[in-house]
């Protein structure tokens, strides 16, 4: 559900210009994902910045952990531990890379914060499973 949602807010509120847009126009639903883009026009202006930009990354960040955590039921051996953190750890290494100027872009502590939420959260949602099915 947090993929799907990072996801919709992307299609509805992003730039039309990224890359994803030319796939719908190759798979045919360009024309329809325009439709869903005209209606959510209004609110574009109402939201929250950290809502449009930060909020979708923390969110695919959560899908990633959390589907990390399913494979490897909930606790993560050493061996899978590479697994759920490489891509949290890339991210997150990369956002301190633009605070020191050696990544290209602009370093935002809303998106750190909401990389760190979305790598941390499902840990403790896990943990809350694990402990109310015992």
């Amino acid at each position: 559900m947090t993929i799907f949602c990072g996801g919709a807010i992307y299609v509805c509120f992003r730039s039309g210009g990224l890359l994803m847009f030319q796939w719908f126009n190759f798979l045919g639903i360009g024309e329809r994902i325009a439709i869903l883009r005209n209606d959510t026009v209004a609110w574009d202006k109402t939201l929250p910045n950290w809502f449009l930009f930060s909020l979708p990354d923390g969110l695919f960040l959560f899908s990633y952990v959390s589907l990390m955590l399913a494979i490897w039921n909930k606790e993560v051996a050493r061996s899978g531990i590479f697994w759920v953190s490489s891509i949290p750890v890339l991210i997150i290494l990369s956002e301190l890379g633009q605070l020191f100027l050696v990544v290209p872009g602009t370093f935002d502590i809303v998106d750190l914060l909401f990389y760190v939420a979305g790598t941390c959260i499902p840990f403790f949602l896990f943990h809350q499973i694990n402990d109310k099915c015992l």
